[in-house]
């Protein structure tokens, strides 16, 4: 338990219970005050009494003015101590007045008088003790101004009985303290008790209900406040909004500058989000870097209630328009903000999240990253079946759905010396998943580290089997390496050992990056690369020329091969552009002392083409299409190659099937 949190609490109760009790004590102080001036009325000056009377009031006017500040105050439990201060110091201007009673209002020569006035005093010093006893300090300031004043004079003036009254009452105050003091103790020990109590309650309710890190409603809250919206928009008949947020970037972030960095502008980011919304909206924390709003009656109009959201989602963009504070340095992000409409309490709360999460998706995909999106019935089945797949493809691997082909790579002559590896999914139920609208989603969820790890695996075990045969024990076998899977910082380490535990010769093992991982830090690939060339291994620029590396990134890396895209190839025959580009790039990988192989060569004519330019390595539908293991070996046994390859033309069916592949983002041969 919080035990600043406690004190803090013990402290505002005992300045509220020594607060309470003020106006009661103020009115049996006057009723005593009025007793005293009456019976001492005849035997004091006038003038003195005068004086002692405007001191009283004094003194009990303050406290009645400080009472009245006090409940004034909204966030007094805040300034408990600034109160107590207060009150004590007032306390001990009462002890003070009253103190002066017992000299100014002492009669000499009347004994009895002088018995009244000890009994008076005697009685607000006992009411004081035990009214105060919640906080001894303040017990004994009152008492102690009594005391301090009234004693000396009555033993030096009083008569023997006064004397023995006043000794009397000095020890009824030390009998009356010490059981003050106890009564406090206990009374206090019960405050705190009730106290921890409450605060173990809260913490559970804090726990139970927000979230720990940013102190927002969390998913159990949120989903209280949706039900509660959709009554009250059902009885007015207007409509309500969710807005769907998310960073961008924010992996990105834990990453590079560590999770106690992400914690931190998650803990900014929920500040001022909530600067954005009315009192009665909510903004709610889903989980990572997902934040929730309900916004609650927004107005009849469907219009007026697009706008109205829209306005609401602009002001929270707008909170990110000035940078973060993070660990000394200061931190840009954009979200993407998804909004979802509703109307009355026929919907569901996860049919309007989730719709609300497919606009915010769309929005992040969109070109402008600091996107706002509407949710559109006419993108609902796209979203829904991307949905699908990202979260069946979470269980494909385990599963057993994921599949080998191989398209075979052949030389000039038409002998094959080698293949690429490329992976299908089987679903169980939607059929054969195209690469293309898999691979994107496995790359963005990380899915891809285990497949590609996977897919290298059954390489090395592939690349074992062959060698015991004549026919295969030559051929090579190329792998595909997604930018996140060698970006992983084990990625040389995992690839080692696969390929070591495996028995296979490295030397036959190729593994094809893309252009695309070039961009980012050559440095790092470049030591990657040539400690598994080191083992043996060769490597390949997968799609050459469509990505952004330039010329001197290229002529670091220690690559051995280039890889022309299809696309150049698709028209090299009538496009003269296309052609100078390829034999651009042959000319070029000669000069780098890299070889060349041509993907996507459909026709003999695109294989004679290549060959005058000085290609002597091609991949295709031409020679054959990406086939099962069983399919595969069969082709080399029969001779399907050699055969196909003497057609000028594809079949067809297989034009088809090249068209569709030729669609496929580069990633998309993985």
């Amino acid at each position: 338990m919080d035990k600043a949190a406690e004190s803090a609490a013990l402290n505002a109760e005992i300045v509220e219970m020594l607060y309470a009790n003020n106006r009661r004590s103020l009115m049996a102080a006057i009723v005593v005050m009025a007793a005293l001036l009456l019976t001492q009325l005849h035997l004091i000056n006038s003038s003195i009494l005068i004086i002692w009377s405007v001191i009283f009031l004094s003194a009990y006017g303050s406290r009645g003015y400080l009472t009245f500040k006090y409940y004034r105050d909204q966030r007094r439990t805040l300034h408990s101590m600034h109160w107590l201060q207060w009150f004590r110091f007032n306390t001990g201007f009462c002890g003070l007045a009253w103190g002066l009673a017992g000299i100014l209002l002492f009669p000499e020569a009347a004994p009895a008088n002088q018995a009244f006035l000890i009994f008076a005093l005697v009685g607000v010093s006992g009411a004081g003790i035990i009214i105060y006893s919640v906080d001894s300090f303040t017990s004994n300031l009152f008492t102690g101004g009594i005391v301090v004043f009234m004693i000396p004079r009555f033993l030096t003036h009083g008569t023997s009985v006064s004397i023995a009254l006043a000794v009397l009452f000095i020890v009824y105050v030390i009998y009356v303290s010490v059981a003050g003091n106890a009564l406090a103790k206990s009374l206090r020990e019960n405050i705190s008790l009730r106290i921890a109590s409450n605060l173990d309650n809260k913490k559970v309710h804090q726990l139970a209900y927000y979230d720990f890190l940013t102190e927002l409603p969390n998913r159990r809250l949120l989903s209280d406040r949706l039900q509660q919206a959709f009554v009250r928009c059902a009885r007015g008949q207007c409509h309500g909004a969710v807005l769907s947020l998310d960073l961008n970037n924010f992996k990105g972030l834990n990453d590079s500058m560590g999770h106690q960095a992400g914690d931190e502008l998650l803990q900014q980011v929920a500040a001022r989000l909530q600067q954005c919304l009315r009192k009665k909206d909510t903004i709610a924390r889903m989980g990572g870097d997902e934040f929730i709003a309900v916004l609650d009656e927004l107005g009849c109009d469907k219009a007026e209630a697009i706008r109205a959201a829209q306005v609401t989602a602009e002001k929270m963009m707008a909170v990110f328009s000035q940078p973060f504070q993070l660990q000394q340095s200061k931190y840009r992000t954009t979200p993407s903000i998804g909004i979802c409409l509703f109307h009355s309490d026929d919907y569901s709360e996860e049919e309007v999240l989730r719709r609300a999460d497919i606009a915010m998706y769309q929005a992040k995909k969109s070109d402008n990253l600091n996107s706002i999106q509407m949710y559109d019935e006419l993108l609902h089945p796209a979203i829904e079946m991307r949905a699908t797949l990202e979260n069946d493809l979470a269980f494909a691997l385990q599963g057993n759905q994921l599949l080998l082909y191989f398209q075979v790579q052949v030389d000039e002559t038409h002998r094959p010396i080698g293949a690429e590896v490329l992976l299908r999914w089987q679903h169980p139920t939607l059929g054969m998943i195209p690469p293309d609208q898999f691979i994107p989603i496995a790359e963005e969820t990380g899915e891809i580290v285990p497949i590609g790890h996977w897919v290298l695996q059954q390489a090395c075990r592939q690349l074992k089997q062959w060698a015991e045969a004549p026919l295969t024990r030559t051929l090579t076998l190329s792998v595909n390496v997604s930018a996140v899977q060698f970006n992983q910082p084990d990625f040389v380490e995992i690839v080692s050992d696969t390929v070591l535990g495996s028995g296979c010769d490295p030397r036959l093992l190729q593994l094809e990056l893309t252009e695309s991982l070039m961009v980012r830090n050559v440095e790092e690939i470049i030591i990657k690369i040539q400690a598994l060339k080191a083992l043996g291994m060769t490597f390949s620029l997968d799609d050459f020329g469509t990505g952004q590396s330039s010329l001197s990134v290229l002529k670091r890396l220690p690559l051995d091969e280039l890889k022309i895209d299809k696309s150049f190839i698709k028209d090299i025959q009538h496009n003269a552009y296309d052609s100078f580009i390829v034999e651009t790039i042959i000319n070029m990988a000669k000069n780098l002392g890299q070889t060349v192989i041509a993907e996507g060569v459909e026709m003999q004519q695109q294989q004679a083409l290549l060959q005058t330019m000085g290609c002597r390595l091609f991949q295709g539908y031409l020679y054959s299409r990406p086939l099962p293991l069983a399919e595969f070996e069969s082709s080399l046994h029969t001779g399907l190659v050699h055969s196909r390859s003497q057609q000028s033309r594809l079949a067809p069916e297989d034009k088809a099937k090249t068209k569709k592949r030729q669609k496929a983002s580069p990633t998309a041969e993985f």
